[in-house]
């Protein structure tokens, strides 16, 4: 917000303040501090979209590299691609100035030590592996691995919840939306998170911008972000769009049992949001207002 202030920018405010999120390192869901992959490697994913003209970039299992929102945008900015992924992604980062840097911290690495000898005591094969350190990656007995990876999903025990996602309406009109997470904790390696994908996890259009978080795996099936400003072109509020583009999902996937959550923008400056269930809540601040309000919606049924 103070960015938007001094600079009157949206693209510059959804850049910074996710850039804050991103550079937290007990945030370790998004950027330094994010739990790795199985084989202990961070891939970042992150997009940015400009909703009046649909420019957009995007970067997917970028690795080395401290902030992927901003490479994200300079991508938009100057590549005639949107969205790059691993090493050209590295390379791109590289290219353009951004120094190479290690977004694995110690914290972080012990929780991933922690989480895979927690996968290792599930598995139910486990002679396949010899020992925990060895059930890594495309190395290892994939079915197995993969089981016991989605086992531990379903039981909460590995974290596929957590992204930024943050959402800007300036004074010249101009709509923004990005997204930027590390993913899911011990996702085997080359992931796309929904966080890179345009129309799945972040979206925008001259009638308002949308961001998604939970499973990506789903909003990217059911293409969440894009649905939500398909709503707001019909005149929804945001928080009508959020409830229509989930209750749409759950009709169409009966399977859906993990939480999903949406927040929306539209042109009018109107802010809304909607989850499937508890324990998700969403924040935002006028340039009137001194401090942000803070909003817990009703989870949506079918």
């Amino acid at each position: 917000m103070g960015r938007l202030k001094q600079t009157g920018s949206a693209l510059d405010a959804v850049e910074l303040g996710i850039r804050a999120v991103e550079d937290d390192p007990f945030a370790d869901s998004v950027g330094t501090g994010g739990i790795p992959n199985i084989e202990g490697v961070a891939e970042l994913d992150a997009s940015f979209m400009v909703g009046n003209t649909y420019r957009c970039g995007a970067v997917s299992a970028l690795t080395m590299t401290k902030n992927p929102i901003s490479v994200a945008r300079k991508i938009m900015e100057i590549c005639p691609h949107v969205m790059l992924c691993g090493d050209g992604a590295r390379k791109f980062a590289r290219a353009v100035g951004f120094e190479e840097y290690q977004p694995v911290t110690a914290t972080a690495l012990e929780k991933w030590k922690d989480l895979r000898e927690k996968l290792f005591a599930g598995l139910e094969d486990k002679s396949k592996f010899e020992e925990y350190h060895k059930a890594v990656g495309y190395d290892s007995e994939l079915d197995s691995l993969a089981k016991g990876i989605e086992m531990m999903t379903r039981a909460g025990q590995l974290k596929q919840l957590g992204t930024v996602g943050t959402l800007c309406l300036d004074s010249s009109g101009t709509i923004v939306a990005g997204t930027s997470t590390s993913g899911w904790a011990l996702r085997l390696p080359g992931r796309v998170a929904d966080s890179s994908i345009i129309g799945a996890g972040t979206y925008a259009s001259p009638a308002g911008a949308s961001s998604s978080t939970g499973l990506g795996e789903i909003a990217i099936r059911h293409g969440l972000t894009r649905t939500v400003c398909d709503f707001l072109e019909e005149e929804y509020s945001p928080t009508e769009a959020c409830e229509a583009a989930l209750e749409k999902m759950l009709k169409r996937d009966k399977e859906v049992t993990v939480i999903m959550a949406l927040i929306a923008l539209d042109k009018h400056g109107r802010v809304g949001g909607a989850t499937t269930k508890d324990s998700f809540s969403y924040q935002y601040q006028k340039l009137s207002e001194d401090k942000m309000t803070e909003v817990v919606p009703t989870p949506v049924s079918v």
